[in-house]
């Protein structure tokens, strides 16, 4: 009898014990449900907005700055109060765990970052109507224009927002002060010193650019079915190059692809350094 006390104590306990992680389990289930947005930190001053969403125990990807949306990862994990991921497209992986209502981990394409994303709230999701690319002609003279796009993101109380310039092949420039709503549109560019200040009309937010001078600018907000310009993905395959060794008096070459020492290559702004270099 003593012996089926025991047992059955213990059973008791061991019952007890699996219904608890049983329930700690769904909990954090439960709360990594959500929209998760956090600031991913490229290099000091710019940065890009990593999302996760979690609904129903499926997972996808979003990199509003980007264009980038509902991306599914090649493989993941929702499970207790970890998250992880990994994407071959991307040439990416994540691993986090849920922190005192944060999701902290760590983010890796190339090299590892560390990033904090935060749950977004009700008032948060509100604002989502105001996320996306806002295009732009900006005139530099009576016969030309140059387009322009601001690329917003929400995230957790503000928003995290950069400007891309196509046909210079400038992207990701990063904005500060970014307010929006249905009445004005404004942002600052530290790095290439210039701000916008725009309110809401019937052909978007019509204001003032200046950068050294003041430019009439409208931003308007593109459609669904735009797509968002970014960098040229390079093609697939075999690319040529040379590489050139000087060691005192011996010169080494070394080609590849069909390059050879007649192939001339376009090396664009570098040659800014190397005149500088010879006024100094």
């Amino acid at each position: 009898m003593k012996t089926f006390i025991k047992w059955f104590i213990y059973s008791t306990i061991m019952v007890a014990a699996f219904c608890h992680h049983a329930l700690q389990a769904e909990e954090y289930q439960e709360e990594l449900e959500g929209v998760w947005r956090g600031e991913l930190v490229l290099q000091e001053g710019v940065s890009i907005t990593l999302g996760i969403n979690v609904d129903n125990g499926q997972l996808t990807l979003d990199s509003p700055n980007q264009g980038m949306f509902d991306h599914q990862p090649t493989k993941f994990s929702v499970k207790d109060n970890k998250i992880e991921f990994t994407d071959t497209s991307l040439s990416a992986s994540y691993q986090g765990a849920l922190n005192d209502g944060q999701l902290e981990g760590t983010f890796t394409q190339g090299k590892e970052r560390s990033i904090t994303m935060h749950k977004l709230t009700q008032e948060d999701k509100a604002r989502l109507t105001y996320e996306a690319t806002y295009k732009g002609d900006l005139p530099v003279s009576e016969n030309s224009s140059l387009p322009l796009q601001v690329n917003i993101a929400v995230v957790h109380d503000g928003y995290i927002a950069t400007l891309d310039s196509p046909a210079q092949q400038s992207f990701g420039i990063p904005l500060t002060d970014v307010h929006i709503d249905n009445n004005t549109l404004s942002f600052k560019s530290p790095m290439i010193q210039a701000s916008f200040n725009g309110k809401k009309t019937t052909e978007g937010y019509e204001g003032t650019f200046k950068q050294g001078q003041e430019f009439p600018l409208t931003f308007k907000k593109a459609g669904s079915d735009e797509k968002q310009a970014s960098t040229p993905t390079p093609e697939l395959g075999e690319h040529g190059a040379a590489v050139a060794i000087i060691d005192q008096d011996e010169i080494k070459t070394q080609f590849y692809g069909e390059h050879d020492h007649n192939t001339q290559y376009e090396i664009g702004s570098v040659t800014k350094t190397m005149v500088a270099y010879l006024l100094a």
